[in-house]
């Protein structure tokens, strides 16, 4: 399930396409104690952009490394979950910052580090979000996609002018006739996730109301 925290600031923040970045590297990246770092080859794309990868072994939990992460990035981090993988996002004025991790054991945790600049207009190829289900006039923000050796996965993340009931009924109604089935739809104050399957397919949607947009987590996976 998708963990919707702290995730409009950094998606506006990945809106502003108009501002200028500059290039970051892994110079800047923040690396725990006796984190041991290596390359890795792009498996990951980030809004059509191979990510530079990185893999990484570490002597924490994977609650330590988010906790590590939570203070070096403080109000400017994002947790959710991809893939199997717990997922840590940063997002400043030079780039955006994507850690993965997983627990190897009780001691060790190992993973992916990766960096990519935010997009900039005037993009061409294929619009972001192709072949997933986006409501009429709503922006795509973001589309991850990470392929994985058993495993292909898809992480689109939406902003829409409609309310999150109007956003709920159109998911419900749309992958609906897109032959999905319903499996569990969790509803509390501003925040709806529903969790459907079909074949060896899952999509959860996850809804969130701030403000006046409705956020939309995508996260299409096999299984």
């Amino acid at each position: 399930m998708i963990k919707l925290r702290h995730s409009l600031p950094l998606l506006l923040l990945i809106a502003c396409a108009d501002l200028a970045y500059a290039d970051c590297d892994y110079d800047d990246f923040p690396r725990m104690d006796g984190m041991l770092v290596s390359s890795l080859g792009a498996s990951v794309q980030w809004n059509h952009t191979p990510l530079q990868g990185r893999t990484f072994r570490v002597s924490a939990t994977v609650p330590r490394v988010k906790e590590f992460y939570a203070q070096q990035w403080p109000d400017e981090v994002d947790f959710s979950e991809f893939n199997d993988w717990d997922q840590i996002l940063h997002i400043n004025e030079r780039c955006i910052m994507m850690i993965q991790v997983k627990a190897q054991n009780d001691r060790y945790s190992y993973g992916r580090m990766s960096i990519t600049n935010p997009p900039q207009a005037g993009g061409g190829g294929e619009p972001l979000g192709s072949g997933m289900p986006v409501p009429p006039d709503a922006q795509v923000i973001s589309d991850m996609r990470s392929d994985d050796v058993i495993r292909e996965g898809r992480l689109v993340l939406i902003l829409n002018d409609e309310n999150i009931h109007a956003t709920r009924a159109w998911y419900e109604a749309e992958l609906l006739n897109q032959g999905w089935n319903l499996d569990h739809r969790s509803q509390q104050d501003n925040a709806v996730v529903l969790t459907y399957s079909k074949g060896r397919e899952l999509m959860t949607v996850g809804l969130l109301r701030h403000a006046d947009k409705t956020q939309v987590l995508l996260n299409r996976m096999d299984r």
